[in-house]
């Protein structure tokens, strides 16, 4: 309170001001600018003369987010990163969807799912300024639940007795399929980005720019799987096609990027094999599952005060291979965000709107 205070009597400290008038400069949203003209007019007695221009090309513009309710939550993680550009797609309302499911793709446990989201709904009545963070997480958890299901496991358990948990796919049992949903989860999240980056530019630079500096990395790729299609004789197509096609992108990023688009070319293949950590750490999660089921079953197989030992097994190995897979989850997931799809569409920079007088909790 008494920061705002002071802000409000150091203001005319920084106004252009004379005997007989004065001269506010600032920004506001346009949604309220109506609003505030008449409460200006209303305070000073229709003195106050107010003019309004739209933000030009070159003003640095600060961002005030406006997503739906059940996104806001993921603002978090953009004031952690940085503020888009005021002529940027803010890629909030994209993490709300794409985060919790690559989350959920690396813990996919019902049981631990079940186990986070009563922990996090908890935590967030007992912490209400963390709410946003435990929203975050209590999406990531219901995702968790989701690949638990495909997946068929509950808590590292793929058969409950003689129920056997019925799976699209077994991660103890298909790596290699595992390892190749993780990849074109991969091409897909990065291809998304460069849609995106297509869209920044077009509406920034223009068509032509647009086409030369994200266009050319679709060029690229469709470059890659021609060549690597006719070589395997899987379709009657001359390879001089896709290097053709090869050379066409590499001088269109070129054009569009200079030398340094021509540095990231390699990048873009590192990138897609950084998604191959989504199988990596859900499979370390599911052994670390199994081993911990299979200790505590030797303990129960024996019986008498053994059965207690098996049980502690059971709950402080669950708990340690949860919290394992939380810090696991959470941090990859950001990382594959921040890292391999924001750099291909995201500049950022701007500074947080922050109304006049007023602080946020």
């Amino acid at each position: 309170f008494l920061s705002m205070q002071l802000e409000k009597a150091e203001a005319p400290l920084k106004f252009a001001s004379t005997q007989s008038s004065f001269l506010v400069k600032g920004w506001i949203p346009t949604d309220d600018l109506q609003k505030s003209i008449e409460r200006l007019n209303k305070s000073s007695k229709n003195m106050a003369f107010v003019h309004f221009e739209p933000a030009k090309k070159h003003d640095k513009v600060p961002v005030k987010l406006k997503n739906p309710k059940i996104a806001k939550p993921f603002e978090f993680f953009m004031e952690l990163y940085t503020m888009p550009t005021y002529k940027e797609i803010d890629p909030t309302s994209i993490m709300f969807l794409t985060y919790p499911l690559l989350f959920g793709f690396m813990l996919g446990d019902i049981g631990y799912g079940l186990t986070t989201l009563v922990l996090f709904m908890i935590l967030k009545r007992l912490m209400p300024k963390a709410r946003n963070f435990f929203n975050i997480l209590v999406f990531a958890s219901i995702s968790t639940i989701f690949f638990g299901f495909l997946f068929g496991e509950f808590f590292g358990f793929e058969e409950i007795g003689s129920l056997h948990l019925p799976h699209l796919l077994s991660r103890a049992h298909d790596v290699n399929k595992l390892l190749y949903l993780a990849v074109a989860v991969g091409v897909f999240h990065i291809n998304l980005g460069f849609l995106i980056g297509f869209v920044n530019e077009f509406k920034s630079h223009g068509f032509i720019t647009a086409i030369n500096t994200k266009g050319s990395w679709f060029i690229l790729e469709a470059g890659v799987v021609l060549t690597a299609l006719s070589a395997l004789k899987i379709i009657t197509l001359p390879t001089y096609i896709g290097i053709l096609t090869l050379i066409a992108s590499a001088v269109m990023l070129y054009k569009g990027e200079g030398i340094r688009g021509l540095i990231e070319i390699p990048s873009i293949f590192s990138n897609t094999l950084s998604y191959a950590r989504l199988m990596a750490i859900g499979l370390s999660s599911v052994v670390l599952a199994v081993i911990v089921n299979d200790s505590a079953k030797e303990f129960f197989h024996q019986g008498g005060f053994l059965v207690l030992a098996g049980v502690l097994i059971l709950v402080i190995g669950h708990i340690v291979n949860i919290m394992l897979g939380l810090l696991g989850s959470f941090l990859h997931s950001l990382r594959l965000h921040y890292v391999e799809f924001f750099t291909k569409f995201f500049h950022g920079g701007a500074k947080k709107y922050q109304p006049f007088g007023m602080r946020e909790d």
